[in-house]
């Protein structure tokens, strides 16, 4: 009875001073363990990124302290993640995104500062090939509306310009529901006026992503296919994963377009914008030109720290129908042709006459 006596002490005593020793680490340091062991128990890409996180906590958590103040521990926060390359991380403020790990861009840096130059290029190229002057639907942000459109006797022209249409509904679920019944409705009008039409062409080279990727490739599929694998990252080790689940898309019922479609993409196409490219790319009446999409695939896992602080991860792998790994490798083209400079220089889009070649040989 005694020996169980000291030991009920000894568990107490332990459990006080482990609860005091907790009490003692500051505000800055408990959200540093936070950000790192969410990292370390839901991060997907440790090895294919050839980072070894546990590095990363010997190298930065001296640097954090009672002192440390919010800003210099967001500053420390990128330093550690900015190695990943990953465009799903990011860091914010409440509803401000104050920092984002970039992902390399061919196609964002050929055209970084000029930008309009080569949508206005991707106009001319239209307008020169008998199609109507572009039309603006949907939610405006920074300038740019939710879809372009544009349409000649026999052919459809389509440029999603983002996969959101209002930036609120990023940071709520409740919004995001609102805002892709939204976005849907205005695709559902613009597939219905396009019905008699005997080719598509959808325009997804500049669209980093948001939501509803996967139900907005519904109104283009005919048939129930598997698109792609997914596993989600667990903890228990780095490469901890759940098992593989195959992926299908179904065809909408109530609005449709199954006739040929040619899909254009680049590597800024991003997240969901890859989630319709994927799914469309096995359907036998698509084919995609341009150059692979970014290979950022996966959901953004997120959670918050204090002071209104939270950050995002990618902790899902995909893998196309032969099992391969599409993170960093992008979606591939079925034709591969890169827009350059060049194109604005000539005013002509390459990609854009490939894809009217394919549809007027259908």
């Amino acid at each position: 009875m005694k020996k169980v006596f000291f030991i009920l002490i000894w568990l107490l005593a332990s459990s006080i001073s482990s609860a005091q020793s907790t009490q003692k680490i500051s505000k800055p340091e408990k959200d540093f363990e936070k950000f790192w062991s969410t990292f370390r128990d839901n991060y997907a890409f440790f090895k294919l990124k050839k980072i070894n996180w546990d590095s990363i906590y010997t190298k930065y958590r001296p640097m954090v302290s009672k002192k440390t103040k919010e800003k210099e521990l967001i500053s420390i926060f990128g330093q550690m993640v900015t190695p990943l390359k990953d465009g799903h991380i990011t860091i914010s403020k409440g509803d401000e995104v104050v920092f984002k790990v970039k992902k390399s861009s061919y196609f964002r840096d050929e055209f970084k500062g000029i930008e309009n130059e080569f949508w206005q290029t991707v106009a001319t190229t239209l307008k020169n090939n008998n199609f109507s002057d572009l039309n603006k639907v949907g939610p405006i942000f920074k300038s740019e509306p939710l879809y372009y459109t544009s349409q000649t006797e026999d052919l459809a022209y389509i440029r999603i310009t983002r996969c959101f249409g209002n930036p609120e509904s990023l940071f709520d679920d409740n919004l995001e529901k609102t805002d892709l019944t939204l976005m849907l409705q205005k695709f559902d009008s613009i597939i219905s006026s396009y019905s008699t039409k005997k080719g598509l062409i959808l325009d997804l080279r500049s669209n980093g992503g948001g939501h509803g990727g996967l139900e907005l490739a519904t109104r283009l599929t005919a048939n129930k296919t598997l698109t792609h694998y997914k596993a989600t990252r667990i903890g228990g080790g780095y490469e901890q994963f759940s098992e593989l689940i195959a992926q299908y898309i179904e065809p909408n019922t109530a609005v449709q377009f199954i006739k040929p479609i040619v899909v254009l993409t680049s590597d800024k196409t991003a997240s969901s914008a890859e989630d319709i490219t994927l799914s469309l790319y096995q359907q036998p009446h698509v084919t995609t030109v341009g150059t692979a999409t970014s290979g950022m695939l996966s959901d953004m896992f997120g959670t918050d720290l204090s002071n209104k602080i939270s950050f995002t991860l990618s902790n899902q792998s995909y893998y196309d129908t032969s099992k391969n790994l599409l993170e960093d490798r992008g979606v591939p083209a079925t034709i591969e042709i890169k827009n350059s400079k060049n194109d604005l220089v000539n005013q002509i889009d390459p990609v854009l006459i490939k894809s009217l070649t394919i549809l007027k040989e259908k």
